[in-house]
């Protein structure tokens, strides 16, 4: 009797069969559509219905990232205590994350990276900081909010040092630094507040200039001046001024006549991740390589404006999170490859040892033994899968616009584009004091 294996028909339809299982998967992008969907079009409290009806308040491997983003869904609701409860949390979660569980790599190496518990990229870990200054700040408690500063703070110091002997090029945030030196102004600690503009300036001339493409805009430079120099350090105000000898910077900021709108825009929603795959069918053998993406597209950029009368000012952009996590997947590129091609070679190897083993125990060339190594590589090719878990609330750009207004009632506008975002005919404005403005778009 000739030895009898599987035929080709029969090759073919199996690996369509496990086309289609990789293919029909559902993951995480699209188990947010409906989610992101309601963001977009404005309606946050619906958004976070349809977040409660597709997913459920577990411990389990995904916990972080359901409070990240239902925290996220409470802010943007003006839902404040909620986001601070559920934001808070996942702080605590995250910094409890630590060390190897080995039952989730093993669980990794025979399926895929979703067995594994997800913890964030580094700029999701420091947005959920700035979040919860957003919320305590948005409430007039100050007090909270310094405490996130210095939380933030401690967390890019140990993003630095961790990142001393590796390329990963988000190691700092110059938005979330210049975030906290309006904090910290606002707070009426000048001493920190330029501190934080320094310190935002240094890496928005470094690592956002070369990586991200946004050199410092020129209201951060404009704000390092007027801060030196209503501080009286002329050896610091003297350094920047011969740096930048043609910033003008009277008139801006608050002073004994003036207060300050501070606009932060949150635009558009951060991309969902994509999978690229690789199949490969050779020797009765079926072999699947999957990896996350984020597609690449043109940055857009909004013309933003604050304006109260005859008085406006431009926004700038502050934050590209829309290129810092396509530069994070990029940095983790050759982690991932390396982790799909030894769970290529364990899957290969499971195949064989399952065929070698049920030769053994079956009558000689059954050809039973090649289908089940066959189904088994099938198998392998269908649980591989690419780990598309993001915080997918976040906004895709930040935009900061400042305007300095007489103390007293004034009408305050925002436009994106020419179109009016936000209206109201009368805000009041303290002497010396600087008015947050929490907005967002898209």
């Amino acid at each position: 009797m000739s030895p009898v294996g599987p035929d080709r028909p029969g090759l073919f339809a199996a690996v369509l069969l496990a086309s289609l299982l990789a293919a029909c998967a559902t993951g995480y992008t699209v188990e947010m559509r409906g989610v992101t969907s309601e963001l977009r079009n404005d309606r946050p409290d619906l958004a976070i219905e349809e977040f409660r009806s597709s997913f459920s308040d577990s411990t389990g491997k995904d916990r972080l990232l359901y409070l990240m983003e239902l925290g996220n869904l409470m802010r943007l609701a003006s839902s404040y205590s909620d986001a601070e409860r559920l934001l808070l949390q996942a702080d605590r979660l995250s910094d409890q994350q630590r060390g190897i569980d080995l039952g989730q790599q093993v669980g990794a190496f025979l399926t895929s990276d979703l067995a594994l518990e997800f913890r964030g990229a580094d700029y999701e870990k420091v947005m959920i900081n700035y979040c919860l200054a957003v919320c305590y700040a948005a409430r007039g408690n100050m007090e909270d909010a310094l405490v996130e500063c210095r939380r933030v703070n401690d967390k890019l110091r140990a993003l630095n040092v961790s990142y001393e002997d590796n390329r990963n090029r988000y190691s700092d945030d110059a938005f979330v630094r210049y975030f906290m030196g309006i904090l910290y102004e606002k707070a009426g600690d000048m001493n920190n507040a330029l501190i934080a503009y320094r310190n935002s300036a240094t890496v928005y001339d470094s690592s956002y200039a070369r990586y991200y493409g946004i050199s410092t805009p020129s209201r951060v430079k404009s704000d390092i001046l007027r801060l030196s120099s209503l501080l009286g350090m002329q050896s610091v105000y003297q350094e920047y001024a011969s740096e930048w000898p043609d910033l003008v910077w009277d008139g801006q900021g608050p002073d004994a006549s003036h207060g300050e709108v501070v606009v932060v825009l949150e635009m558009g929603l951060i991309p969902s991740r994509i999978e690229r795959s690789h199949t490969i069918v050779a020797d009765d053998r079926m072999y699947r390589i999957a990896l996350p993406a984020i597609p690449d597209k043109r940055r857009e950029y909004y013309s933003i404006n604050l304006l109260s009368g005859g008085s406006s000012s431009p926004g700038f952009l502050a934050e590209d999170l829309t290129g810092i996590a396509r530069k994070n997947l990029e940095d983790h590129a050759g982690r991932d490859l390396a982790r799909a091609a030894a769970r290529l070679i364990l899957k290969a190897g499971v195949s064989e040892a399952g065929e070698e083993l049920v030769e053994e125990l079956t009558e000689e060339n059954s050809g039973i033994s090649q289908v089940t190594g066959l189904v088994l590589s099938i198998f392998g090719a269908a649980t591989e899968r690419a780990d598309l878990r993001a915080w997918l609330t976040l906004p895709s750009q930040i935009y900061v616009a400042r305007l300095s207004l007489p103390a007293g009632e004034n009408p305050v506008r925002v436009t994106v584009n020419g179109r009016t975002i936000y209206s109201v005919d009368s805000m009041m404005i303290e002497p010396g004091e600087i008015s947050l403005l929490f907005l967002r778009e898209g």
